[in-house]
């Protein structure tokens, strides 16, 4: 045997070992450090709220900080105005977070496995609103409207879009970025514009944008923010930056 060799490889198989299990103590120090400093901004907005009194009575506020990227879309439906269902179709039928493809699409509804319920925006016995879903996450300007009467679906408003792939290439070549937490964009709500004495009763992740024409849509990952009065914040999920969206009235 050559002792020489083999006492060659036990060294480099130590120090490789070495590597890997230093490399893996770095790794837990950092998600020891990123949890606490979770912890930190998920405390001091509290208090920023406390201070405010506005009340957080949303069922759960995310923890995930994925890491997202801009995206385009082209617009290939768009039914501004009611589409009346000839055959209404029984809400009942429709399930509270999955609407049934069948049913819907009976109705005239393209696509409708794509969307999502979003029972926030949704009034009982009035309105059902669903997201159309892109990467598991909503697309906050892409809705589809069910009109409800009666417990059935009379009619709807539809937008669905199909993402542009390579035509923007700006887009294409930028990588994935680390989304702010739910907390730091409450954080960033407060200090900006959320009026004192607000309750807040949903955040959640998604896309929202502008259009820029009749069919271009650009939309960047936003926290949505959502209050008892009606008005919808959006808290851009790279740089904290907040727009407002004036509720709605009903008519």
């Amino acid at each position: 045997m050559d002792w020489g060799r083999a006492k060659l490889v036990l060294i480099i198989s130590f120090l490789l070992l070495n590597i890997l299990l230093g490399y893996q103590l770095f790794n837990n120090r950092l998600d020891q450090i990123s949890a606490a400093d979770a912890a930190v901004i998920k405390e001091e907005t509290f208090k920023r709220l406390e201070s405010r009194d506005i009340r957080l009575s949303a069922q759960k506020v995310p923890k995930d900080t994925p890491k997202l990227k801009p995206i385009n879309y082209t617009k290939k439906i768009n039914h501004e105005d009611i589409q009346t269902i000839a055959e209404p179709v029984h809400a009942s039928s429709l399930l509270r977070n999955k609407p049934s493809m069948k049913s819907l699409e009976k109705a005239g509804v393209i696509n409708a496995s794509a969307y999502r319920a979003d029972p926030a925006l949704s009034r009982k016995g009035e309105l059902r609103v669903l997201h159309q879903i892109h990467e598991k996450l909503p697309m906050f300007d892409v809705e589809l409207q069910l009109i409800e009467k009666d417990d059935k679906i009379t009619g709807y408003k539809q937008v669905y879009v199909e993402v542009q792939s390579g035509v923007d290439t700006s887009n294409e070549a930028t990588p994935p970025q680390e989304v702010i937490s739910a907390y730091t964009a409450l954080s960033s709500l407060v200090e900006s514009s959320l009026p004192s004495h607000s309750v807040i009763t949903d955040i959640r992740l998604g896309y929202y944008g502008q259009t820029f024409n009749s069919e271009s849509l650009y939309m960047l990952p936003n926290w949505r923010i959502v209050l008892n009065s009606g008005d919808i914040y959006y808290v851009q999920a790279f740089n904290g930056a907040v727009q407002q969206k004036p509720a709605v009235k009903e008519q």
